[in-house]
């Protein structure tokens, strides 16, 4: 029984990826990351691995507190290489009432982000409009990056699941409009 449930999860690869990392060995010549492209080269799945991106984040010092039910605080990775990237494909999560936010189980590729958080209204399934109840502070990239260098994040190997994050809105003038890249609108 046990051998029959070692391979499911909800990511569904990963069980499969450790046993043939334990078959390609651990070789302390190898990187961990090159340990893993062998491993995953060995089973036909292409791509790059994925590291835990998670953490919590506070507004003025309190974790997330709404004055509509339906609005909800997202956390977006933008990449600054991929500037045309579509909202839909950046890794987005919903940060819970506790403040607590993790990208995907599985993890997210290695690479340079920067990260932005605006509170928006649920439409519907998957869907999230604007306008910015955080008034623009922290959802564009373009700023975050230049003014917020917390949030610029170089996601390596293994991962961080500790980071934190206050986002400071009392008292801050409003940002009008919002920028080019600013997250005013996530859709499936």
């Amino acid at each position: 029984m046990v051998a029959k449930n070692c391979f499911r999860s909800r990511g569904g690869r990963w069980p499969l990826l450790f046993v043939l990392a334990a078959a390609v060995g651990c070789s302390r010549a190898q990187s961990p990351e090159a340990r893993i492209q062998k491993a995953l080269a060995i089973a036909g799945i292409k791509g790059s691995p994925q590291y835990r991106i998670a953490g919590s984040v506070t507004i003025d010092g309190t974790p997330p507190e709404f004055k509509e039910r339906k609005q909800h605080l997202v956390a977006v990775l933008y990449n600054p290489e991929k500037p045309d990237m579509p909202m839909e494909t950046r890794p987005h999560t919903l940060v819970r009432e506790n403040g607590h936010f993790a990208f995907t189980e599985d993890g997210v590729a290695t690479g340079h982000y920067v990260l932005a958080f605006a509170v928006l209204r649920r439409k519907g399934p998957g869907t999230f409009i604007g306008p910015d109840a955080l008034n623009n502070l922290y959802n564009d990239p373009d700023v975050n990056a230049k003014s917020h260098p917390e949030l610029v994040l170089d996601h390596q190997a293994p991962g961080k699941t500790d980071y934190q994050f206050n986002l400071d809105v009392a008292g801050q003038p409003p940002v009008t409009p919002p920028g080019p890249h600013a997250v005013i609108n996530v859709k499936p």
